[in-house]
Order: structure tokens, then C-alpha cells, then sequence
């Protein structure tokens, strides 16, 4: 592609956040490009990665002209402001750009993708709502007696959004000598305020940033912490400090626990599923076309989409009732092309409508094609 005069349009490659998912599905219209690469892990775009990637680019160009798309040059414009900025940025195993009239974003993930140019008139979003599903962010708060601190997973690691101490405020803090009288109930009136101010700290965040959490500290100061506060939503687990001897081990900690905290919730939601189908069987619908038809109808509570199932066709006008284009469920891509993904698009509107999301194994769910929706009562 030839240098332009490019206008800005978003950033660097990012990690992903739950509302990104949102923000790309609102933003439908043809045309909407998605480019995916696998990539080599390393401080700045491989070679090999960066040819592979122009090749993409020039297959969504053949496309646009193909289509006679108008305005196309605005939109390759956008294209390779993404690229130029991956390509001098590190890499993961995966990068998704996206880019349409109203969008232009990139995410680096932790997990490879399958190398396509798609030009659709959504985004091909599924690669992102996998890797929230295998390890979505989370928030890890490292508690002590004297101080608190807290931190966002990001690329592996932990950065930190938060910070308490009891002497924060500014005055110096008179307690009681521990012969005097009123001493231990000084300091524990002391501990509860810390505590409590840690909590307003967690909370602000957290409204923001609703995510798994996973608690560090002594388990006594945890149980005591877990006693009074009010933000222990998607609580992930608790994780004794001395098993975190240095930053590293803080990291992984987060991440054990959300992984097995992700386990439990796939198990939970197959036990919802085998639940509602034996209590309000009327609220289960099962196989993409049901799904879908459902979903025009009633709010969804939960969809759980076997993870490598997809189902190429069009969408009916409304988005209420699909038309599956190989006649069957059968979820087999092969020589589908760039052919649209009902269950992509599903998926989006389960996100978008405040229904949850459960991505199990192959086979889990054989008895609802690989798919199922329960819905709200």
C-alpha cells in the first residue's frame, strides 16, 4: 500500500476488555473489516509477520474494489494507520484489527487465530470472545495490615490502579499504648476503617471495570476483609501472601485462580442448562435456528455455544430469524469464505441484550447442536 497523508484514528494493539466486545457489535454496517494473524511473540512485529499481514491487507483492498465500495480509500487509510502501528508495536500470538467508517480499533491476544480477511457488515468478533472466555481481565488486590494495593491484569502481567494505607489521610493516627485503656478496641475500630476505605477503593474500580477477582493477603485479614465488604462480585478466590514471594508470583497467582474459577463457571453453566431443562423446559431453546427465534422474542439469561461451532449464513431483516446457508448445523466452515457466522452475530446480541456467555467443549453440548440459550424468566 502506498504512504498517504493518514488521519488519526485509535491506537496501539491493546489487551482486550469485556467492553470492547460491545462497542465493535453497536457498530455494525457493511463495511466492516476484520483482519486476524497469528503471530510470533516478540518486542516489536516479526518480518515474517509484517509480510504476512500486508498480504492481508492487500486481499481486503481486492474485496473492496471487488464490491465497489465507495469511499474506499478513507477506509485503507484507517487500514494502514492499524497496521503501521501493530507493526512497530510487540506482539502476541494473535492480533485482530478492526476497521470500519465509525471504528478503528487493534487487539494483541494470548492465543493464536486463524489468518483471514473478512469484509462484512459486522466484525468477526469470535476470536475476542474466546480469549475473554480462556482468560478474561481480572482485578488482583494484594491486602496487608498497613497498606493495600491494587491491580489490573494486562499482557500477562499486573499493573497497578490503586493504592491504601490507613495513614493516608494526612493526620497522624494516636492510638492507645497497649497498656492503656480502650487500646484494643482503638485498633480494631482502626483496622475496620482501613478496611472499609480499601473496599470504597475496590468498588469505585470495580464499577468500572466489573471483572473476576482474586484476593492476596494473610487468610485472617482476608476473612475479616470478606466480612464487610460490599464488592466481592465474581469473587475468582483468596490466595495466602506467603505463597507470593515476588511480583511474578502475584501474577500467576491471579491468573491460577481465574483459571480455575473459569472452570467452575462453564461446569456451572451446563448444571443451568441441565436445570432449566428439567424445571422451565419452555425456556431453552436449542440449535442456532431456535436460538435465534428465541431470542427475538424473550431476554436471554445464558447462551453456551460449543467452542469451535460456527454456522455460516444471512441474517433476516431485524436480525430475528437466521438462514443457515448450507441447509444444516452442521458447523463445518469448509469453503465458506468470508460467508457471515450466525453464531458470531448471536453472541453479540447476547452481549449486547445483558445475557452471559458460556464457551464449553466440543461435545458438550451434542444434544442442542452445539448450541443452546436459556432465557430470562
Amino acid at each position: 500500500m502506498s504512504p498517504r497523508t493518514r488521519p488519526k484514528a485509535g491506537g496501539s494493539p491493546v489487551a482486550l476488555r469485556t467492553r470492547d466486545i460491545a462497542d465493535l457489535a453497536i457498530t455494525s454496517g457493511f463495511p466492516c473489516i476484520s483482519v486476524l494473524l497469528p503471530t510470533k511473540p516478540s518486542p516489536r512485529m516479526t518480518r515474517e509477520d509484517r509480510s504476512r499481514l500486508d498480504d492481508l491487507v492487500r486481499d481486503v483492498e481486492h474485496t473492496l474494489a471487488e464490491r465497489g465500495v465507495m469511499n474506499r480509500s478513507a477506509l485503507l487509510d484507517k487500514l494502514a494507520e492499524q497496521v503501521d502501528r501493530a507493526g512497530d508495536q510487540p506482539t502476541d500470538l494473535g492480533l485482530c484489527i478492526y476497521v470500519n467508517r465509525a471504528v478503528a480499533r487493534s487487539f494483541r491476544l494470548p492465543q493464536s487465530v486463524t489468518a483471514r480477511a473478512v469484509v462484512e457488515s459486522t466484525f468477526a468478533t469470535r476470536p475476542l470472545i474466546a480469549a475473554l472466555h480462556r482468560m478474561p481481565p481480572h482485578a488482583v488486590l494484594l491486602l496487608h495490615p498497613t497498606c493495600a494495593h491494587l491491580y489490573a491484569s494486562e499482557d500477562g502481567g499486573l499493573r497497578p490502579v490503586g493504592r491504601s494505607e490507613p495513614f493516608g489521610s494526612g493526620r497522624p493516627i494516636r492510638v492507645p499504648g497497649a497498656g492503656q485503656p480502650g487500646a484494643a478496641e482503638a485498633r480494631t475500630e482502626l483496622m475496620a476503617r482501613f478496611l472499609r476505605k480499601v473496599d470504597r477503593m475496590l468498588g469505585d474500580y470495580r464499577a468500572d471495570h466489573p471483572s473476576p477477582l482474586v484476593l492476596v493477603g494473610p487468610p485472617r485479614l482476608l476473612e475479616e476483609f470478606c466480612s464487610l465488604s460490599a464488592n466481592l462480585e465474581r469473587l475468582a478466590g483468596r490466595v495466602d501472601d506467603r505463597d507470593c514471594a515476588t511480583a511474578l508470583d502475584l501474577a500467576l497467582a491471579g491468573i491460577t485462580s481465574v483459571e480455575a474459577y473459569l472452570r467452575t463457571r462453564r461446569d456451572d453453566a451446563l448444571a443451568l442448562l441441565r436445570q432449566a431443562e428439567s424445571d422451565r423446559p419452555t425456556d431453552v431453546a436449542s440449535g442456532i435456528e431456535q436460538c435465534w427465534r428465541a431470542l427475538g422474542r424473550r431476554l436471554p439469561a445464558m447462551l453456551l455455544v460449543e467452542e469451535n461451532f460456527i454456522s455460516p449464513g444471512t441474517t433476516a431483516p431485524g436480525r430475528g430469524a437466521p438462514a443457515n446457508s448450507s441447509g444444516n448445523a452442521s458447523g463445518d466452515a469448509s469453503g465458506a469464505g468470508d460467508v457471515h457466522d450466525l453464531v458470531d452475530d448471536l453472541m453479540e446480541q447476547v452481549i449486547l441484550m445483558g445475557g452471559q456467555l458460556a464457551l464449553v467443549a466440543d461435545g458438550d453440548l451434542a444434544n442442542h447442536d452445539r448450541i443452546a440459550l436459556v432465557l430470562r424468566r
